[in-house]
């Protein structure tokens, strides 16, 4: 456990005089209200976080996370601020909190062992003079003494164990994810549920935050179970969070990348574009593609340039591979390729 110096209660001075302690209701604000909330109705201080990993979804927990379990704050440690903000009598105190395990919930396979007592970093305080004011990371639980949390952790490289990030960090009390403290104010299930909710965006892969809400440890167990992890994460378990992490992206940006060529190649193919092509001009744009796919369809796209290469347009009209490969491209590239049938007669007899 750490040895630092130990907080034994809140402190306010004159700078937070009169404030209120947050209510238990969440609200969803605008990123301006925030701020206007937050300092008028509690002594939180709500800061945007930069996640260095993700763990927004169940997929990130189970491609980047090492361990879940349900942990309980026991005691939390007070930083020393350095000399320059001391002489400012302004700026930022760390703090360290002491976990201890209640439950095991999921664990990677290979992981190394979640330690029954373990202490990490959360978000701690700013200061000014002799007032003091929490701070806590916007959508996320600051971590207080005396509450419990459904969290996942990473295991580095160094030996530390960390939350995975902001997304990892669930309240847990009375055996229901929502119920706790969230931004440093104590809420209910199915207010935290409602404001998860409320963030939904269409098209994007639900948070476990919202999935998560109102279920048992057991039912977070089984939605982790049942995530797909990144395919770049699983094949580089051996590696920490951090290197996972650096290697999907990477990965990602060399797909993007590809996805880029891939798309520059096919436009001409467009309808829009006015372009003309023979079949063989069609077979050998179709033959580039192919080499920028996966197996799959790369397969669709040269079948179909070998029926280029015939000079039997019969086949051509009739071909089921010519209709599954513009389908292919026009999904690839969101453009419409139209019949995807040479144009050009110039290889005619």
């Amino acid at each position: 456990m750490s040895t630092g110096k130990k907080i034994t209660g809140t402190v306010l001075g004159a700078a937070i005089a009169g404030v209120l302690i947050g209510s238990a209701a969440l609200v969803p604000f605008t990123d301006d209200a925030r701020a206007t909330e937050a300092g008028r109705q509690s002594d939180v201080v709500l800061g945007e976080s930069k996640d260095a990993i993700p763990s927004r979804t169940a997929s990130d927990w189970v491609s980047y996370g090492d361990q879940a379990a349900v942990v309980h704050v026991a005691a939390e440690h007070e930083g020393v601020a350095d000399s320059e903000e001391i002489a400012a009598g302004e700026g930022y105190l760390s703090r360290t909190i002491d976990l201890e395990v209640k439950e095991r919930v999921w664990s990677r396979s290979g992981a190394t062992a979640l330690p029954d007592t373990l202490s990490i970093i959360a978000d701690g305080w700013e200061f000014k003079d002799e007032g003091k004011l929490r701070v806590s990371s916007q959508d996320t639980s600051r971590m207080e003494v005396g509450h419990d949390y459904l969290v996942s952790f990473a295991h580095f490289s160094d030996g530390e164990w960390s939350t995975l990030g902001t997304g990892a960090i669930l309240p847990y009390e009375n055996s229901e994810v929502g119920q706790g403290e969230y931004q440093g104010s104590t809420v209910t299930a199915s207010a935290y549920r409602s404001t998860m909710a409320s963030r939904l965006v269409s098209g994007v892969a639900e948070p476990l935050t919202y999935q998560a809400a109102g279920k048992t440890a057991a039912g977070v167990k089984a939605l982790l179970t049942s995530a797909t992890p990144d395919a770049t994460a699983a094949q580089n378990y051996a590696l920490d969070a951090v290197a996972r992490a650096r290697l999907v992206a990477k990965a990602a940006a060399a797909a993007a990348a590809a996805a880029d060529t891939f798309c520059r190649v096919a436009a001409p193919l467009a309808t829009d574009a006015d372009s003309r092509y023979t079949a063989s001009e069609l077979a050998d744009v179709l033959g580039d593609l192919a080499g920028m796919s996966e197996a799959a369809d790369s397969t669709i796209l040269r079948a179909y340039a070998a029926q280029l290469h015939t000079g039997d347009d019969s086949n051509w009209t009739a071909s089921t591979i010519r209709k599954t490969a513009a389908t292919r491209i026009a999904r690839a590239c969101t453009i419409d390729v139209g019949d995807l049938l040479p144009n050009d007669t110039g290889d005619a007899e």
